[in-house]
């Protein structure tokens, strides 16, 4: 659990943003899974939500992950289609500990966001919530990040735990080279290497820690501090941690997204402690990976995608761009796409070009092939395809019928 003095200054920080900015924030202690101070029926909207995946812990404790994972803060959808700003606490070592969740709010345009809402009572208190633009999200993210920032005393990111990395993996250098002067040690070990995969499939953090401190010695020293050779050695160690992750319960398309990252990240790296430290924050994103918040994490990705389209839909849409955005394979967007929504990711993309078209052509002064191009369709002849088959009607008939339909 966190400390009480940090509980204490990350819930009067939560307070006081709340009365300012009139969102709901709550304070979550993730190591004992629960809202501090809160209980559920004390959330304005979350606690009267019967949206059938409910589950408020877990969508906020998903928050709380994921914004640690992205350096301190993190703007997502829950599976209401609902947007909350979360911003993590870290304790002295720089390890996960709590956060605040600032939301639910609507985030764009209001009639867009409660569309996406069937039921009727559950839309008309979403109305009541709060409604910002993209650009006011993005304040709030900032204003939260500086608040636990300043309650937990530990800069976010890279820089908070640098310090405290780097000393312990300097004491385990140390030890370690004391072991091969007196030649103790037989080289690397393979039986800590698996050793390691078990501590992660187990999701032991601070045994993990340890024994990676223990082998990156081993590496370097094994490589005589040659920092290109060291690289490819723990390059190997990182895909082994993966596969450990995947046991342990990871999404295997998206651990497999990540490596793709991390092989373009470690060749930035350009000194064994930089290199250290990121490998250690990589086995503990792993960890992390292997937490069971999927129903909340595809409805985030979900909403993010739809929220791509529609701020893209009058540009040409491939769907490596669309996965590319939300950091997933072309063939698991597709999958948990169709399964989260209903619908096919083109049905949607069209869906959503058609509904855009609608209203331009109540504009009788626009050209059909000119609302044709400013909606994204490669020509006016598949506009007009694609527009009678969702309205039974072709777009100058639905001008002429000023936007009666058929269907």
């Amino acid at each position: 659990m966190m400390q009480k003095d940090l509980e204490e200054r990350v819930c009067q920080g939560a307070r006081h943003l709340e009365n300012l900015c009139g969102i709901q924030c709550a304070v979550v202690d993730v190591r004992e899974s629960r809202l501090v101070g809160t209980g559920e029926e004390q959330l304005f909207f979350c606690g009267q939500c019967r949206h059938e995946r409910r589950d408020v812990i877990n969508t906020y404790l998903y928050g709380a992950s994921e914004a640690y994972r992205w350096n301190g803060s993190y703007i997502y959808y829950c599976p209401m289609g609902l947007v909350f700003v979360a911003s993590s606490v870290s304790c002295e070592q720089g390890e996960l500990c709590g956060a605040i969740v600032a939301g639910p709010l609507v985030m764009g345009q209001l009639e867009d966001s409660l569309a996406d809402i069937p039921d009727d009572t559950v839309r008309g208190r979403a109305a009541e919530l709060p409604n910002l633009p993209t650009a006011r999200v993005n304040d709030l993210e900032a204003v939260l990040t500086a608040v636990t920032a300043h309650a937990g005393g530990i800069p976010h990111g890279k820089v908070g735990a640098f310090i405290y990395e780097q000393e312990e993996i300097l004491r385990t250098l140390y030890n370690v080279q004391t072991l091969y002067h007196r030649e103790e040690s037989g080289g690397y070990s393979i039986e800590q290497e698996r050793q390691l995969q078990q501590m992660i499939r187990q999701r032991d953090k601070e045994g993990s820690k340890q024994l990676l401190n223990q082998l990156l010695g081993q590496i370097f020293l094994s490589n005589e501090f040659d920092l290109e050779r060291s690289k490819a050695r723990i390059m190997e160690l990182v895909v082994l941690l993966s596969r450990a992750a995947i046991d342990a319960g990871a999404d295997i398309n998206e651990i497999f997204c990540c490596n793709t990252e991390y092989i373009h990240e470690i060749e930035k790296m350009d000194s064994v402690e930089d290199l250290s430290v990121w490998v250690t924050g990589i086995m503990h994103r792993f960890i992390s990976y292997s937490f069971d918040f999927s129903q909340v994490k595809h409805s985030d990705v979900v909403y993010k995608v739809m929220e791509y389209v529609k701020n893209n839909y009058d540009k040409k849409l491939t769907l490596d761009e669309i996965a590319g955005s939300v950091y997933l394979s072309k063939s698991y967007l597709s999958s948990i796409f169709r399964e989260e929504s209903g619908y096919h990711l083109s049905h949607y993309i069209n869906k959503v070009r058609v509904e855009k078209s609608k209203m331009m052509l109540l504009d009788g002064s626009a050209r059909l092939i000119d609302i044709a191009n400013l909606c994204g369709f490669e020509d006016q002849s598949y506009f007009t395809k694609v527009f009678k088959r969702f309205t039974g009607m072709s777009p100058k008939a639905f001008r002429d019928a000023r936007g009666k339909t058929g269907k």
